[in-house]
């Protein structure tokens, strides 16, 4: 857990810088406290071992001090030397006391950004499935839609066999038509299994314009219901991002359905959705980013709700918990991104993430 990316140089210099000093204190009669550049050797040793190995090297930076100290002087009593010594020692002593002090307030801080990492995933589950409940009409339609469609071209199929003479090639379309019904229906369950799932997240390079519209998709029904238009402009030759795909569909989905339930319940006579993808600069550094945009033509944020958007346990729904938002800006900020919200001119409410691109050249 300690072990650096130089590790297997760190332990030569130590022993190294180790020698030398020893040589330099048992060999020269210089008068001052040689002995101490060995907490340099300490403060080393903690940067590539664990515990036990710091305590060793403390113990040997020690007891080549006494050898030094007995070889230079031979435990004569001389009060200028011993002091030198003494320091010497009690300097080792108090560095590798804080070295190890330093490394159990490291492991308690990844400790604790391991079990907060846990909270943070499984409450991003939790969302998933809570989302896919208030789905459960929609998710139901798009299954029974290609089963529906699978048992008429079933039927059809039967009908043009048991003719007198069998049409072969209609029969064929039929059941070439029920294959493709079929693996639509695989297609949903399997994406709706993929959000269901706790596994930890994958990321890998991943087309945004795909992923966003396979997440308005599985929304067609609920955004029928709400009675709300969406309209997809997505550029095309996006660059890959390395991103989770399955948190990635979350904030999508969250975003979308916020925005037809906030027209729903404001009674807005025009309910549009504008999903947009696009390219731009980022204006920290310059560098490339993915930018998805979802805009509405609601009534917008009310000032004061536009600044606590992000934080958790605030919404505007009466039966909502307030823990959508800030776990749709927490999955974009560890894919390394910024989502954003304002209100739009005349009219309506917008929210954006980008995500930054591979540099060029980059493996993806």
């Amino acid at each position: 857990m300690f072990i650096s990316a130089r590790s297997s140089v760190v332990p030569v210099v130590g022993a190294a810088l180790t020698a030398a000093i020893f040589a330099v204190d048992a060999l020269t009669p210089l008068d001052v406290a040689i002995a101490v550049l060995y907490v340099a050797v300490v403060l080393l040793s903690a940067t590539v071992w664990p515990r036990r190995g710091v305590i060793a090297v403390t113990v040997v930076c020690i007891a080549l001090t006494l050898i030094a100290y007995g070889s230079s002087h031979g435990f004569d009593q001389s009060d200028a030397a011993l002091a030198r010594c003494l320091v010497s020692l009690a300097a080792i002593a108090i560095t590798a006391f804080l070295a190890l002090k330093g490394q159990a307030a490291a492991l308690a801080l990844l400790q604790r950004e391991e079990a907060l990492n846990v909270a943070r995933g499984q409450l991003a589950h939790a969302s998933r499935v809570s989302t896919l409940g208030e789905l459960a009409a929609s998710i139901a339609h798009e299954v029974n839609q290609p089963l529906a469609a699978i048992e008429t071209h079933g039927e059809a199929c039967l009908r043009w066999m048991n003719r007198p003479e069998p049409d072969m090639g209609e029969a064929r379309s039929a059941v070439q038509a029920m294959q493709r019904d079929a693996r639509r229906a695989s297609e949903v369950i399997r994406r709706i299994r993929a959000m269901a799932s706790q596994a930890a997240p994958s990321f890998a390079a991943l087309d945004v314009n795909q992923v966003v519209a396979e997440s308005c998709d599985l929304l067609r029904r609920e955004l029928q219901r709400h009675g709300a238009a969406l309209k997809m402009e997505l550029q095309a030759d996006l660059p890959a991002v390395m991103a989770d795909k399955i948190q990635l569909q979350q904030v999508v989905i969250n975003l979308v359905m916020n925005a037809a339930q906030a027209m729903a319940g404001a009674g807005a006579r025009e309910r549009r959705i504008d999903v947009r993808s696009f390219t731009r600069r980022d204006e920290r550094d310059g560098a490339s980013v993915v930018v998805v945009e979802i805009a509405d033509s609601g009534p917008g944020f009310a000032p004061d709700d536009l600044k606590r958007l992000f934080d958790a346990f605030f919404t505007t729904k009466q039966d909502g918990m307030g823990m959508g938002l800030p776990i749709c800006r927490s999955i974009i900020e560890t894919h390394g991104g910024v989502i954003r919200a304002w209100n739009r001119e005349p009219g309506g409410a917008a929210m954006a993430f980008s995500l930054p691109t591979p540099p060029a050249g980059a493996a993806t």
